[in-house]
């Protein structure tokens, strides 16, 4: 029978940029409109869904 040994660590997936304040995506995947957004989202202190294009 051969050895049990312990599960790999759990290592988080690589972060492609900075994160948004507003929403769940990288600031990278943000076009105009949803930079623009995010933004006035964030500094405005709103809780509303998200406008973002990610493809």
């Amino acid at each position: 029978m051969p050895a049990l040994t312990a599960p790999a660590p759990t290592v988080p997936a690589p972060s492609a940029g900075p994160a948004c304040g507003a929403c769940p995506h990288p600031l990278a995947a943000h076009d105009a409109v949803g930079l623009r957004y995010c933004r006035a989202t964030a500094i405005s202190e709103l809780d509303r869904g998200c406008v973002c294009r990610t493809a």
